[in-house]
């Protein structure tokens, strides 16, 4: 199964926020993965192992793993964008 790491610099709430509106998005599009969500102050990349990370802050990851901007899912605005790119990355 793929998986997906939701790194954040912000606040549990709003890691939790982006995780549920990850997965719904994911689902109504009949897309299933993993998804981990972790502080970008405290994560270690390799040991997640994601294919995927969706990064909402400031990108403090030094990883060739490929990188979306998830501040969409705080904005609530180009939000589906954010899920098709998981999505390109991840079938």
């Amino acid at each position: 199964m793929a998986k997906v790491l939701v790194a954040t610099g912000t606040s549990q709430n709003k890691m939790n926020k982006v995780v549920d509106i990850l997965q719904s998005g994911l689902a109504a599009k009949g897309v299933t993965a993993e998804i981990v969500a972790e502080n970008i102050y405290e994560t270690n990349v390799e040991e997640v192992n994601p294919d995927v990370i969706v990064l909402v802050g400031v990108n403090k990851l030094e990883t060739d793993i490929p990188t979306i901007d998830g501040v969409p899912f705080i904005t609530g605005v180009g939000t589906d964008g954010v899920i098709d790119q998981v999505i390109a990355h991840i079938s």
